[in-house]
């Protein structure tokens, strides 16, 4: 893996979240405290151990964004999403600041603490090697039981029968048949630079949400017959902090 250039890579953290589940009413969710520090900082300390030079970072706000800026000054880009719109929107957000500076563009999230440096690697490792237009993050679930319930919300990784991604499905969006399947989008995701901005703007907004999804690239790339390919990470990765427990429960991973 030594030979990944990281300079050509950029970061687009998302952190504009309200936190309405964790009564979050004087800064946005990724800042609060998380054992001492602000949850999207272990994100950044990852990236920061990698490499990854904070120019190269940019952190997508909104609610409060100000508590954001005045924690972590000028050192990074910042890219503003004034209205929630959903996961594509916000990365849309970035375009202007991001846009002409890198050949990848990785995308993050900073309410999910646990990504580690070695599937950040990897998932630029097989974009670049395998030249692919997407490379995604997935987790594959034994059930949806006990520990695993949480998976159920998940989007769904629809293959065919050449075990290629022919689409995400959001779990609100899935059939019955489409519920039981068992490989679960991770939300992390690496871009081509170039065909990310082209095909942002083609993102709609036709689901139960009406919202702009991220995943709607997926099925976008493999209309235009692109190359998508999946890395499975560890479940343990994508573990969120939506809610007070989820908070309490990151607290004492991390003790």
């Amino acid at each position: 893996m030594s030979q990944i250039n990281l300079n050509k890579i950029g970061i687009v953290i998302l952190a504009g979240g309200k936190g309405t589940r964790l009564n979050c009413t004087d800064r946005p969710k990724v800042m609060l405290d998380l054992n001492g520090k602000p949850i999207v900082e272990y994100v950044v300390d990852t990236l920061r151990h990698m490499g990854f030079e904070d120019k190269q970072i940019c952190l997508v706000v909104g609610f409060k964004y100000e508590v954001v800026e005045d924690y972590f000054g000028d050192s990074f880009v910042y890219a503003l999403q004034e209205e929630q719109l959903g996961t594509g929107h916000a990365v849309m957000m970035a375009e202007d600041v991001m846009k002409d500076k890198f050949e990848r563009i990785v995308v993050l999230y900073g309410d999910s603490p646990f990504i580690t440096e070695k599937s950040i690697l990897e998932i630029i490792k097989n974009n670049i090697e395998n030249k692919n237009i997407i490379t995604m993050t997935s987790i594959v679930s034994p059930n949806y039981e006990a520990e695993n319930a949480r998976f159920f919300d998940f989007g769904r990784v629809v293959r065919n029968a050449e075990n290629k991604i022919v689409n995400i499905t959001e779990k609100k969006d899935c059939t019955e048949e489409q519920l039981q399947i068992k490989e679960g989008n991770a939300g992390y995701y690496c871009f081509e630079n170039n065909w990310l901005w082209k095909n942002l703007q083609n993102i709609k907004t036709n689901n139960i949400q009406n919202e702009y999804y991220l995943t709607d690239l997926v099925h976008i790339a493999i209309s235009q017959n692109k190359k998508v390919e999946s890395v499975i990470i560890s479940p343990e990765e994508t573990f969120g902090i939506n809610t007070l427990e989820q908070l309490e429960q990151a607290k004492q991973k991390l003790s």
